[in-house]
């Protein structure tokens, strides 16, 4: 007897395990996330589990599911505040699993975990987070062997029964006899036997070629991952018309050389009949499923494995056990994706999604995560004797505009003043700004600190009172604040746009068509030649003389601090268009907002998790006078990666 045929002999123990299980929160679970979006992660045996869980929710609330790979799933860039991910993993063990719930937790997924093993580190990974769920699933036998026999009949039964549950139109009390009724039947001797009949003449050098309803993707993905995985056969999948669109010539080509399995429910059965009867000669082994439901596709995984084990006795392989590579054990063992999945942290993400939004024609030497690495470094040892960041948006948030800054912030400030560390403000505002500052930093810093008014065109020390000592006129600026006065058209209601001699300040919501404004801007004669440029912040759009830019707040700070240290600016519009670019865009800048879609421009340390002031307050409370009296940044005080470490 082979080792494959010892399983499925006790499978019947496993499905009568899962039939006396409590599946009510499983079934709860499925209820309560059938309007979310959902992603479904499984490789190998898991993925087939995974392929099923679509169709119960496909069938239960007509809602699709993504399914994915471990790898496709850590390499995907979406942020998943809002989705449910459920993970299927036999062992819950095994580093691509790991990877694939730090991956979901770091970004924001609800996780569910259906496993035969609770205790395995993906699983216990899983449950460090409130709001996750980990399924655990009976099994008679917890050692399936090379392809997985008991974990996942044990995982599609449980999910068979909790969609009954779940259900509006349930099945009920009846589900469960005939489920071991069909069950009994596809498993017995006599069935098997006469399975086996119908591969008898499945050679070891046939391509095995199943065409598939695709509502019968679970039971496909079966037998497509077993024939590979056991060295069964070679195999190609596909359903009927995309079978008819190109992929017959093989067929025609090699008849002799190939063997069709058909599995069919009641829409592509006719589909099916009609191409069998125009095929050329070849052998044909058919099952359909009626409906293809739930109940239907979970009995045919059931029986294809009894399919996996009549091909298996007809080329010779034990499906259970059919001999493996020490180099396949290495490969599985393999912790690659848990590394790649550390590498790739909020930050590391946020700027990977900025790279990818603008696309890229040189091939990079160097790995994002590898960058971002470096940049950290950089951060953590470099001497920190300056400090310039940006107003709105981070020092405060847009909804406190009109409100003074938080207390923690200003006790930080005066605290890093105390260390040595000159500060710098580079802001858009005019004396708004100034003035704020000036009520909440205690008076002896106030000649201490620099400010660059209207993005830096007019920097003065904190004591100037720039509404009584205001900037001269800049004549180009004034031309185009004429022009915009005459263009009407642009505007929701009368022109409203501040012009305070170095800077033109329109809000956004003032627009009536943004891409319509910034398109007619190229007609403005100043913009057209050059003399003036714009850039956005959060609520508004600015115009100041092309010679202004926030890094003169950099330049002057510079010149008060010696030259072996470096000046750390913080702001949090780094994106191309953004009015903190110039200021971000090296290695000591940091966004604590949105990025740009260079390598080398402004990074965030949070990601988007973490933004505005209460990013900037995790910044400040990490910079710290080291045993030399030296400030740096203290990488560990972040709180960076707890969840990938």
């Amino acid at each position: 007897m082979t080792k494959f045929a010892e399983k499925l002999d006790t499978l019947m123990r496993t499905v009568e395990l899962v039939a006396q299980a409590d599946l009510k929160l499983l079934a709860s679970v499925l209820r309560v996330g059938q309007s979310r979006p959902t992603i479904a992660i499984g490789s190998g045996g898991s993925a087939i589990s995974a392929h099923f869980f679509a169709r119960c929710r496909e069938t239960l609330f007509g809602q699709t599911t993504e399914v994915v790979t471990p790898l496709e799933f850590v390499l995907s860039n979406r942020v998943l505040d809002g989705y449910d991910v459920w993970l299927f993993s036999a062992s819950a063990e095994n580093a691509d699993s790991v990877a694939s719930v730090v991956s979901a937790l770091a970004r924001a997924a609800a996780l569910r975990v259906v496993t035969r093993n609770i205790d395995g580190a993906a699983a216990e990974v899983a449950r460090s987070r409130p709001g996750s769920h980990v399924f655990a699933i009976p099994v008679a036998d917890t050692r399936d062997g090379f392809l997985a026999t008991h974990s996942l009949v044990g995982s599609v039964i449980a999910l068979l029964l909790a969609s009954d549950l779940a259900s509006t139109d349930p099945i009920g009390s009846g589900l469960v006899p005939r489920l071991l009724r069909d069950l009994k039947t596809i498993l017995s001797p006599a069935a098997r036997e006469a399975m086996t009949s119908r591969f008898v003449d499945l050679g070891r050098r046939d391509l095995l070629l199943v065409i598939a309803d695709p509502s019968l993707r679970a039971i496909a993905e079966l037998i497509e991952t077993s024939a590979w995985e056991a060295a069964i056969a070679p195999v190609q999948l596909t359903d009927v018309r995309n079978f008819a669109h190109g992929r017959h010539t093989w067929l025609h080509h090699r008849s002799d050389e190939t063997f069709v399995l058909a599995l069919t429910g009641h829409e592509t059965r006719p589909l099916w009949q009609q191409a069998a009867a125009i095929f050329p000669d070849v052998r044909v082994a058919s099952f359909d499923f009626g409906d293809a439901g739930r109940f239907h596709n979970a009995v045919g995984i059931v029986q294809g494995l009894s399919v996996v084990e009549a091909m298996g006795r007809s080329v010779g392989i034990d499906p259970g056990k059919p001999g493996i590579g020490e180099f396949g054990r290495m490969l599985y063992d393999d912790d690659g994706l848990l590394e790649i999945t550390r590498g790739l942290d909020s930050a590391t993400r946020h700027k990977r999604s900025a790279l990818l939004e603008g696309d890229n024609l040189d091939l990079a030497v160097l790995s994002i995560a590898s960058t971002a690495a470096e940049r950290r470094q950089t951060l953590s040892m470099a001497k920190i004797s300056g400090l310039v960041l940006d107003y709105d948006g981070t020092i405060i948030t847009d909804a406190e505009r009109y409100d003074l800054p938080r207390k923690e912030l200003v006790e930080e400030l005066v605290r890093l003043d105390s260390l040595g560390v000159r500060l710098g403000i580079a802001t858009g505002r005019g004396g708004s700004g100034g003035s704020a500052l000036r009520r909440v930093l205690p008076e002896a810093l106030h000649p201490r600190v620099i400010v660059g008014y209207y993005n830096g065109a007019y920097v003065r020390p904190l004591t100037v009172d720039i509404e009584e000592f205001p900037p001269g006129v800049d004549e180009a600026l004034a031309a185009a604040f004429s022009w915009l006065q005459g263009r009407s058209d642009l505007f929701l209601g009368a022109f409203r746009g501040r012009f305070s001699n170095v800077q033109i300040s329109i809000k956004l919501e003032d627009l009536a068509e943004r891409e319509a404004f910034f398109a007619a801007l190229q007609g403005c004669p100043p913009i057209e030649t050059g003399s003036v440029r714009f850039a956005l912040s959060g609520h508004s759009v600015d115009f100041f003389s092309v010679k202004t830019s926030k890094r003169s707040v950099v330049e002057r700070v510079r010149e008060e601090i010696d030259g072996g240290s470096s000046v750390l600016c913080v702001g949090d519009s780094g994106s191309r268009s953004g009015n903190d670019h110039e200021l971000l865009s090296h290695k000591m800048g940091i966004s604590v907002g949105t990025v740009c879609g260079r390598r080398e421009g402004c990074w965030t340390l949070f990601g988007d998790e973490i933004t505005g002031p209460d990013a900037l307050l995790r910044i400040l409370r990490a910079l710290r006078s080291d045993v030399h009296g030296i400030v740096r940044m203290d990488m560990g005080a972040l709180g960076l990666d707890s969840l990938a470490k």
